[in-house]
C-alpha cells in the first residue's frame, strides 16, 4: 500500500532548518502519523535520506527527490539554492 504525505507550504514556512525532528518533512510526518517520534536524517557517508516514525524506518519512493528537497530546505537562505517547493512523499507501507 502507498501512503501519500503532502509536504505543504505551511510545513516549509514553519519547519526549522537542520533540525531532524522539526524540519518540513518531520512536521508532515508528525501530522500524518499522529506522533512526535519522527526523525529525518541524511547519511554523511552515502548522502542517503532516512525517515523514521516511531523508531521504524520508512520505505519511500523517489529518494533523490527527498534528498533534493532536504538540500533546498536546509540551504534556503543561500542564494545558490532554489527555494524548496511543496511535494508529495510516497511511502510504501507493508500490509501485515
Amino acid at each position: 500500500m502507498i501512503r501519500l504525505i503532502d509536504i505543504t507550504q505551511d510545513d516549509i514556512k514553519n519547519g526549522v532548518q537542520g533540525e531532524c525532528d522539526k524540519c518540513a518533512i518531520a512536521l508532515a510526518l508528525k501530522r500524518e502519523y499522529k506522533t512526535d517520534d519522527v526523525f529525518v536524517h541524511v547519511s554523511d557517508d552515502t548522502s542517503t535520506p532516512f525517515l523514521q516514525v516511531n523508531k521504524k524506518d520508512l520505505n519511500f519512493r523517489y529518494e533523490n527527490d527527498v534528498l533534493d528537497f532536504i538540500d533546498c530546505f536546509d540551504n534556503q537562505d543561500d542564494m545558490d539554492y532554489p527555494s524548496p517547493k511543496p511535494f508529495t512523499l510516497k511511502v510504501n507501507e507493508q500490509i501485515k
